[in-house]
């Protein structure tokens, strides 16, 4: 188990390098940027025709300690809105607190909106974990699904209702876990599970 994170970590990293190296060469802005980690990284933005209207900043095993180092690629750019899903990956890579996790996630917002004085910032609930029906999946090891409910509290304590969006909510099932229909591995959403992340999405560009 320890082996698989270890090598987990690894491919993580060199993605990460991947990802900022790309995203320090765009240079034209557009309304929308989906800022976190893989949750944000597998939008299926083709399949819901949305590649023209907004920039992909995900990395897939993003923290929210990653996100700070990378937060000036999004500054720059000044988007009128910027959609932010950071956080539940902090809980294994990281040794961060729920409480220093929440403070990172606060800083990334609060730099945006300093930098951008005219962004709208949305921060999205962390997304529930199903590990009753994917016992062996390595992305599903030493997590604990009641970290995120302890952060989506905070969050939801700490930020404005107009600009915190819970689809936490939306997408578990009736034992609190990632509802089985929403999933294709436990924690990454399928496509119907992202129709739900769209049409809040939506909800919030009108």
């Amino acid at each position: 188990m320890k082996k698989d994170m270890t090598v987990l970590k690894a491919i993580i990293e060199a993605d990460y390098k991947r990802h900022v190296k790309k995203f320090e060469q765009i240079n034209e802005p557009k309304d929308l940027i989906l800022l976190g980690d893989s949750m944000m990284a597998y939008f299926p933005t083709k399949a819901f025709d949305l590649e023209d209207q907004l920039l992909n900043f995900g990395i897939p095993g993003d923290t929210s300690i990653g996100v700070l180092k990378r937060v000036h690629q999004v500054i720059k750019l000044n988007p009128k809105y910027v959609i932010l899903n950071i956080g539940l990956n902090d809980f294994v890579l990281t040794d961060l607190s729920i409480e220093e996790s929440l403070k990172n996630i606060l800083e990334i917002r609060h730099q945006i909106l300093e930098g951008c004085p005219d962004t709208l910032v949305y921060v999205t609930s962390l997304t529930p974990i199903n590990q009753k029906d994917f016992k062996d999946q390595t992305y599903l090891l030493n997590r604990d699904k009641e970290d995120a409910v302890k952060l989506n509290q905070l969050l939801k304590s700490k930020i404005d209702e107009r600009f915190f969006i819970n689809i936490y909510d939306e997408l578990i099932d009736d034992q609190g876990d990632l509802n089985i229909d929403f999933t294709r591995d436990g924690i990454h959403l399928n496509q119907r599970g992202y129709k739900i992340y769209l049409r809040m999405i939506k909800n919030i560009l009108k």
